[in-house]
């Protein structure tokens, strides 16, 4: 003999989509969290480039200031 209870049927569909929402949620939430980690990552490798870019121009420019200092020295040592 089987029984059919509207209100344990009503309660069982509500816990259902209870369970369903929370499930959705919870992969919303991954999804989630591996983008921004993506996004992190990629941030941090166009700011590693730029700081690389900006180191090569720093050397670039120390050589040149060196060169300059050994030029000063030698103008000042041997005169005009």
């Amino acid at each position: 003999m089987k029984f059919y209870d509207k209100d344990l049927t009503k309660k069982d569909q509500e816990i259902k989509k209870l369970i369903w929402i929370l499930l959705l949620f919870v992969i919303g939430f991954i999804v989630g969290c591996f983008t921004m980690n993506m996004e992190k990552q990629n941030t941090i490798t166009e700011l590693e480039k730029t700081i690389e870019e900006k180191q090569k121009k720093i050397d670039e420019q120390y050589v040149e200031i060196d060169s300059l200092r050994e030029t000063v020295y030698m103008y000042n040592l041997y005169g005009k």
